[in-house]
């Protein structure tokens, strides 16, 4: 796997980021479609890089992240408010559904814990590579999902 840059949330890539609004319509569509609700919505700002919308499914909840600046799609636990830990999960169903909506991709739990030992990160710029260092995420999920500021 290789991150581009803008991974970290730090020097984004030139163009728009990712808008909250368009997302957050994606996500209700998609929750309908599995008879899910939109229970929440949480906006990125310096620190979390990612919006937050949480759905509640059966009787599970599920928050599912979106990245500012590159495409890709995440889902987490809840969190509760202050906790800078996220606990990622895999949710087939809303990823099928988020992914028929949007040109993100979905990432799985399994390529968010892959450790970053094992990932190409020579596209990240010099300031990216300051904060890996600084921060030292050790997966794929730490780095592109973070509360840095």
């Amino acid at each position: 796997m290789k991150l581009l840059a803008g991974a970290t949330g730090f020097n984004p890539p030139p163009g728009a980021p990712a808008d909250l609004k368009t997302f957050t319509a994606v996500c209700h569509h998609a929750a309908r479609s599995i008879d899910a609700t939109v229970t929440g919505v949480m906006p990125a700002g310096v620190a979390p890089n990612f919006y937050r919308v949480d759905i509640a499914h059966a009787q599970h909840h599920i928050a599912v992240l979106r990245h500012t600046t590159l495409p890709f799609i995440a889902f987490a636990r809840p969190q509760a408010d202050g906790d800078v830990m996220v606990t990622f999960v895999d949710h087939p169903d809303l990823a099928a559904a988020l992914t028929n909506l949007t040109d993100a991709e979905a990432l799985t739990a399994e390529q968010l814990q892959t450790s970053l030992s094992q990932v190409d990160l020579s596209a990240l710029s010099p300031h990216e590579h300051d904060q890996v260092n600084y921060w030292k995420p050790t997966t794929v999920g730490e780095l592109l999902f973070n509360f840095w500021d």
